[in-house]
């Protein structure tokens, strides 16, 4: 499936770069899937040391929504999110995400996203994500 254009929302907290305690990860769009990249730092922190995983499952759920929101003008909400965590993720780490549209059904998206590090994948997501009839804001 061909992936659109940039959509930003303005406070998001995983995306927006106004967002003063967001995450802020810039997304790139590509034909076929979205990338991003993130680099903790010690607000990040669950165990001494590393990312906590509630923030590995927002940079996830983000790409997963990201994608989705990318390919149409309508909103998106996410029905369902399975994460597997793989890897440890250490603070101050630069992490990629990528994340890419498996299945487009009438009324929602089936997507996959995979966070790495330069070891290999830190943790991975599928979603079931809901088409709603709200414009996307810009």
């Amino acid at each position: 499936m061909k992936v659109g254009k940039n959509i930003h929302v303005q406070n998001c907290f995983g995306c927006s770069p106004q967002n003063p305690i967001g995450l802020k990860i810039s997304f790139e769009v590509n034909s076929d899937a979205v990338r991003g990249e993130f680099t903790s730092n010690k607000d990040h922190e669950g165990p001494p040391g590393f990312v906590h995983g509630g923030i590995l499952a927002a940079i996830l759920d983000e790409a997963l929504s990201y994608i989705a929101r990318s390919s149409m003008q309508h909103g998106i909400r996410t029905m369902k999110e399975t994460i597997t965590f793989r890897n440890a993720s250490s603070i101050g780490e630069k992490l990629e995400v990528i994340a890419h549209i498996k299945e487009e059904k009438s009324r929602a998206f089936v997507v996959t996203a995979k966070v790495l590090n330069h070891k290999g994948i830190v943790a991975e997501a599928e979603g079931t994500l809901l088409k709603v009839r709200e414009t996307v804001a810009e």
